[in-house]
């Protein structure tokens, strides 16, 4: 089936999430290059002074960078989105700045892939973080740079796993904990630590943590969109015990001999976790303009 007709079938089903700054822009990349990726290419976005290299990355991670898209509920999204990669170099035009690179992004897709979008209210099953009523609990504290720190532990244990990847919002180096069901999340402002215990629960030891990134988390361990409204632009400190995650127990729902998996309450809740930080999990109230893709192409017009 030819890809204009395939995604034609399942248009007001492929993206669903809320977005921003949908107005169209004409901003450009002054020089642009899009090629299919080579077989096995590990992806990779860099956003850089002047310019962006993109490798081995989907359409879809293309479009959910260019539209600002964190939260996504999908219904029946044609498997080429995911499997279409491709490698795009880029150079802003003079007095363009990283900030704008979204809506560069748009431009690109919407001249070399004809994309064709709207927007429309939908009704989206999620929570909204917010500040609870007395402030929150939490401390904020100083943004530090540990990218590159040495992370053995004194008795020499190095980190099992240890790699960084560039995203389009800066390299994030992720760590398995020596010794621990845990990993290690690194930022050039952030790091925080996420532990699986006995009880199925999940522990957070955040040194520093954005919003952003707890919310993350918590899209994770409800298995829902998770939208920060809090407005806090910092990072912050704390521990907090999450109850098991949500969507490993709709992954995992029986044993290796197929037997359904009895799951008993861990006796923690989400909900109040966060509230001990001063923070709200609240359902959406109304619904939100979600990016509809009415068309795109799956082969580029040439470079």
């Amino acid at each position: 089936m030819p890809a204009r007709t395939c995604l034609l079938v399942v248009a007001v089903l492929v993206l669903c999430a809320p977005v921003h700054g949908q107005k169209a822009t004409r901003i450009a990349f002054d020089v642009a290059t899009v090629r299919p990726s080579a077989p096995g290419t590990r992806g990779a976005q860099r956003v850089l002074p002047g310019r962006i290299e993109f490798v081995g990355t989907s359409l879809r991670t293309v479009l959910f960078t260019a539209f600002r898209i964190e939260n996504v509920v999908e219904a029946s999204s044609p498997a080429w989105l995911l499997d279409a990669r491709f490698d795009i170099q880029g150079t802003y035009p003079a007095g363009a700045t990283a900030a704008q690179v979204p809506e560069m992004l748009q431009t690109l897709l919407r001249d070399r892939f004809g994309l064709v979008t709207h927007t429309e209210p939908r009704r989206v099953d999620g929570y909204e973080l917010v500040v609870g009523k007395d402030g929150i609990k939490m401390r904020e504290v100083e943004p530090v740079d540990e990218l590159n720190h040495d992370f053995t532990t004194p008795s020499g244990q190095k980190p099992a796993v240890d790699f960084v990847a560039d995203t389009a919002e800066g390299p994030v180096r992720s760590m398995v904990i020596p010794g621990e069901v845990g990993s290690r999340t690194v930022t050039a402002r952030s790091r925080y630590e996420t532990r699986t215990t006995l009880n199925r629960t999940t522990l957070v030891d955040a040194t520093r943590i954005s919003m952003r990134e707890l919310v993350s988390l918590l899209k994770v361990n409800l298995d829902r969109p998770v939208y920060d409204r809090t407005g806090l632009t910092g990072v912050y400190q704390f521990k907090v015990e999450l109850d098991v995650s949500q969507m490993a127990l709709r992954i995992v729902t029986a044993d290796k001999d197929g037997n359904p998996i009895n799951r008993d309450p861990t006796g923690v809740s989400t909900f109040k976790a966060i509230e001990g930080l001063g923070l709200k999990l609240q359902e959406l109230r109304a619904p939100l303009d979600v990016l509809i893709v009415d068309k795109i192409e799956r082969t580029p017009t040439e470079n």
